[in-house]
């Protein structure tokens, strides 16, 4: 007879919605204990917070810890998206963008290391954005990028003590998130409607993105094995991924600033 399972107790983050409900469903459905992180609370057990305070975040934790004993695994999911010319984006809307996509993530995965053990996992939802830069939403891709980088070095440092880290960078997928992405179109004299063009371009392939069911589950499973630093989520982004690599990156730029 094979040893039952250990229950797992799995922070979540950005769990109202998208990618992050799914994954809380997920585990649900695996035998897991979920507590889900969202400024709107959807389930018994869930907590309200935002990821962008450092006290609200930490109380969390705190509260989960002193609950379970314990963290098995953390998912940093929350995160949003901010488009327009980088010359032109209020300073203010580049300083919160990070604050969420970067600082939170990487807050809400510093609080929940110091009551995880060997055999853990810590596990970051990314962005193909972080592997791609794209015009107009550059501060995107950098916010991402910078997520790729905290992981690969959480990575290094944690390995040789048992805990499992792994940056997860999936392409566009159908949730609310084109919808809730802070857009600004004014090109001025410099940029005119070059701004806005490209939102549009981008918006209109929303029926092109990844069922959300069925790139969570792929997540999932990236989450779950957590066996390697990053994983890339959509076989055209993976093709994408390999070009960058090979060719001139003058080309690659140029490439993509005509298909954005």
């Amino acid at each position: 007879m094979s040893k039952k399972r250990e229950r797992r107790i799995v922070v979540i983050s950005g769990a109202s919605s998208g990618i992050g409900k799914e994954l809380c469903a997920l585990y649900r459905a695996a035998g897991d204990t979920v507590i889900g992180l969202s400024r709107r609370v959807c389930n018994d057990g869930d907590i309200s917070v935002d990821v962008t305070d450092h006290a609200a975040v930490e109380r969390a934790v705190e509260e989960i810890a002193a609950r379970h004993g314990r963290i098995d695994t953390v998912i940093a999911n929350a995160g949003g998206g901010l488009s327009g010319a980088t010359e032109l984006l209020p300073l203010d809307d580049i300083r919160y963008q990070f604050s969420l996509n970067f600082t939170g993530a990487l807050d809400l995965v510093r609080c929940a290391l110091k009551h995880m053990r060997a055999g853990s996992n810590a596990v970051f939802i990314s962005s193909a954005c972080a592997l791609f830069a794209l015009p107009y939403r550059a501060m995107y891709c950098a916010s991402k990028s910078a997520v790729n980088m905290a992981a690969f070095g959480l990575y290094m440092e944690l390995k040789n003590h048992g805990i499992r880290v792994s940056s997860i960078c999936p392409g566009d997928i159908r949730t609310e998130f084109t919808a809730n992405r802070v857009k600004h179109s004014d090109g001025g004299e410099r940029y005119g409607s070059a701004p806005a063009r490209s939102a549009d371009k981008i918006d209109g392939r929303e029926h092109k993105r990844m069922d959300v069911e069925r790139a969570s589950k792929k997540i999932y499973k990236c989450a779950v094995k957590s066996k390697k630093p990053m994983y890339i989520v959509g076989a055209k982004y993976k093709a994408l991924n390999f070009l960058r690599r090979i060719l001139p990156q003058k080309l690659f730029l140029d490439i993509t600033a005509k298909l954005f």
